[in-house]
């Protein structure tokens, strides 16, 4: 090694708080597995990972990277189902400690870390009698949630998550701390309004926009059979456009809630988001009028439910220590298009554990200040989803060809559930993809940042 790299590892070592594991070196292995919250890993290997404990380590760790021709990634809460902040020889930020919450229940705001996930702001404002549309996985990190657009739990009402992005904290490519709302260095809050994985800088810390609580959440769930699954999502094409914006309207073929069932069944659910239980019942009417009646494996109406309750189904759904694979488009397609391929996809899962999503989001929304750009009426993701490496190619194939089935219905991709590389729609309109180019071109001439892999006019 040469004397000048020699200095450069001493240098950032004394000036890191945290963590800093060398490619090679005790615990790096162990920091590079627990990166990343699928049981699958990609073989990819930084040259250093840097755990920071704080803005100041953040700073460190960027110029450590300037210096020595090295690209930063960032990773909060390490749910990319494709862990891409996972590269070759690049510098690891891992901001999984930057855990502080304070909030200002006057004002309504919330200075968030960047790695905290979604349970702990959830609880933080639950003391405040406050709301924000945290994601539907109690475990998820909230900064990759924003960035990816924030699709949560009252999102259809509230809008994108991003869109309570009041100002952000960032470390730029020089290293430099600025803060970031529509008044002053607003490119970067811009970007931080669901602009992906493609920053030009590190967002350290979100100040949100908190809400009212709702003063009932309710649901509804029935179960049918899993031959069913285009027959239900037919329906819900219809039943959709009527629910107002408050009901999250959502159907997933995937085991159900019953114990001693073997196998996956059809799901749908309607959980309204009301100012009380008697507005809940009369939002959830159109839901509760189905003509499969009789012909369900289960039905629960007008169950009275709570965040912890919704976050520990997630969990039930999407265990963690399973290895996933998952892609995802945004559609207008209609119900003759879509549900022949929805059905076809159940028909050929794998293996019970994977997963059929079909989401109705609802009308198109105005984006503010924001990157945030690609939506549709409706979100149709799979899930390979299993314990068994074995099951890993069957998985691939299956996901494959059920989205390259759909590919000509795709109004774009989510960040979060897709390999961008290759991809053939995106995860931003044009105009915005080009915007972020020209902007860390403009904030990061020299590349730190490595923007984004694989997508095309990156």
């Amino acid at each position: 090694m040469s004397e000048t790299l020699q200095a450069g590892r001493a240098t950032l070592e004394a000036a890191v708080r945290g963590e800093v594991h060398w490619h090679g070196g005790p615990g790096y292995e162990q920091a590079r597995l627990d990166s990343v919250w699928n049981a699958r890993k990609p073989a990819a290997y930084p040259a250093v990972i840097v755990i920071a404990a704080d803005d100041r380590d953040v700073a460190a760790a960027v110029d450590h990277a300037r210096e020595h021709g090295l690209k930063v990634t960032v990773r909060s809460g390490g749910h990319s189902w494709y862990g891409i902040h996972l590269r070759g020889d690049c510098l690891l930020l891992d901001l999984s400690r930057l855990r502080g919450i304070t909030v200002d229940p006057q004002a309504r705001t919330a200075a968030v870390g960047s790695g905290v996930v979604g349970l702990e702001v959830y609880e933080a404002l639950a003391e405040h009698d406050l709301f924000f549309p945290v994601g539907h996985g109690p475990d998820v990190g909230l900064a990759g949630f924003l960035l990816g657009g924030g699709y949560g739990w009252n999102s259809g009402h509230l809008g994108p998550a991003c869109f309570s992005i009041a100002a952000v904290d960032v470390v730029t490519a020089a290293g430099e701390f600025l803060y970031c709302d529509e008044t002053q260095n607003t490119d970067f809050l811009w970007a931080a309004r669901g602009g992906g994985h493609g920053q030009f800088a590190v967002i350290t810390r979100f100040h949100l926009r908190l809400y009212r609580p709702p003063g009932a959440i309710v649901r509804s769930v029935q179960v049918y059979p899993k031959d069913m699954a285009g027959e239900v999502t037919r329906w819900m094409t219809e039943v959709g456009p009527k629910l107002e914006d408050r009901v999250e309207f959502i159907a997933m073929v995937t085991p159900p809630p019953i114990p001693g069932f073997e196998g996956a069944a059809t799901i749908t659910s309607a959980t309204v988001f009301a100012d009380s239980f008697e507005e809940a019942v009369a939002l959830l009417a159109p839901f509760e009028d189905t003509p499969f009646a009789g012909r369900e494996l289960l039905r629960v109406s007008y169950d009275r439910t709570d965040m912890h309750s919704m976050g520990r189904e997630v969990e039930r759904e999407t265990p963690k220590g399973r290895r996933y694979i998952c892609d995802n488009i945004w559609t207008r397609a209609s119900a003759e298009e879509i549900t022949p391929l929805i059905q076809q996809a159940a028909d050929t899962m794998p293996n019970p554990e994977c997963q059929i999503f079909w989401y109705w989001w609802g009308a198109d929304r105005t984006a503010p200040h924001a990157a945030w750009s690609a939506q549709a009426p409706w979100y149709y993701a799979v899930y390979g989803i299993g314990a068994d490496p074995a099951l890993d190619a069957a998985h691939d194939a299956w996901v494959a060809g059920s989205i390259a089935a759909v590919a000509h219905l795709s109004a774009g991709t989510q960040f979060a559930d897709s390999n961008l590389a290759g991809r053939f729609d995106g995860p931003l309109r044009a105009p915005q993809l080009a915007e972020m180019d020209r902007l860390r071109a403009r904030h990061d001439p020299a590349g730190v940042f490595p923007g984004y892999p694989g997508v095309s006019g990156s």
